[in-house]
């Protein structure tokens, strides 16, 4: 049975999805199926955008 193909694009959409909900990638794993898993750190506090900070009265 032949490995399923992946591309750079698709592990670059993967990633950048992960980035866009402000998670912190440390790792990337492909499955034999083809399947992308993002790996990220839990004990990484959260990365507050500009913006985001509260407003002082």
């Amino acid at each position: 049975m032949a490995a399923t193909r992946f591309t750079k694009a698709e592990i670059t959409r993967a990633v950048e999805a992960a980035k866009a909900c402000d998670l912190v990638v440390s790792s990337v794993e492909i499955g034999p199926d083809g399947t992308i898993k993002i790996h990220c750190p839990v004990d990484v506090p959260e990365k507050k955008s500009k913006g985001q900070e509260p407003k002082q009265w």
